[in-house]
């Protein structure tokens, strides 16, 4: 068993571990006596005055099909999405995603929909569409297969549309069987990242991640003096009169300039990109 998990891509093992959390939850579910659990701590409704459930119910999932729907969905949008981003941009993509999902259609249930007639929300949906419209911008050549025409292909960015067009017809006229706020949000927090979230969010946070690692004088890389245990060890004073160990040193310039290269790297990407480069190089 182990040795097919490391036989799995990162993107894939990032994402079975993703679906292995939502069917811990979705068995949750099943249980009857966790049911006064789930309903307080996995459901989010706008009057619970509770904010986690924001974060905890788009690992939610109450019925086998919109579990398995969801997650054939996630692995199928989100694998190549990880592989494109890496595994700290996708993680901090996805649940940015759906927290805003979440969020939207709070905001405008409350505010379009009478106070006794909203219902409680849950489900990984948000973030899946945003992983399909992120997809979709990178891949607008790209087909896909729908699972109600499994035999005709469909250019993403018209299948996206559709689904986006949809949502907007059943936000119009008070479809209720599923979230179309959140659909909607998802979608268009996904197409917005992928256009300019990273330029804007993503590598100026890196860029900020690496100034704030040259500070020397951060807490936590201070150490005392030797003790008699630390003699042989190589030591040297900064300017501040502390004593740093120097090999300790040596490995976090090799991470910082791993780091800086990393972001030059994406920095080179994007600029590329602006200038008419190829989007895969």
């Amino acid at each position: 068993m182990r040795s097919r998990w490391m036989e799995l891509s990162s993107g894939e093992r990032t994402i079975w571990t993703i679906i292995g959390l939502n069917s811990v939850v979705f068995a949750a579910w099943q249980v009857p006596r966790l049911l006064p659990f789930m309903n307080k701590w996995f459901l989010h409704h706008p009057a619970s005055g509770r904010s986690i459930t924001l974060v905890t119910s788009m690992f939610s999932h109450q019925h086998f099909w919109h579990f398995g729907l969801n997650m054939f969905a996630l692995y199928s949008f989100a694998v190549p999405l990880h592989d494109h981003m890496g595994k700290e941009q996708f993680m901090a993509f996805y649940t940015t995603t759906g927290v805003t999902a979440s969020l939207m259609s709070h905001m405008f249930t409350v505010a379009r929909v009478p106070w006794i007639q909203i219902i409680p929300s849950l489900g990984a949906s948000g973030a899946i569409f945003g992983c399909v419209s992120a997809t979709a911008y990178m891949y607008p050549d790209a087909s896909v297969y729908l699972i109600f025409l499994p035999f005709f292909p469909i250019k993403i960015p018209m299948a996206l549309g559709g689904m986006m067009g949809l949502d907007l017809v059943g936000i119009i006229r008070g479809w209720r069987t599923f979230d179309h706020y959140a659909h909607l949000a998802g979608s268009t927090f996904g197409l917005a990242y992928m256009h300019s979230g990273k330029d804007f969010i993503w590598t100026p946070l890196q860029q900020m991640a690496i100034e704030f690692d040259k500070d020397s004088n951060v807490p936590g890389k201070w150490v005392t003096k030797p003790s008699q245990g630390d003699a042989g060890r190589p030591k040297s004073w900064n300017s501040g009169g502390v004593i740093v160990d120097s090999h300790h040193n040596k490995e976090e310039r090799t991470a910082k300039d791993y780091a800086q290269a990393r972001y030059e790297k994406i920095k080179s990407w994007w600029d590329s990109k602006r200038n008419g480069g190829n989007k895969d190089a």
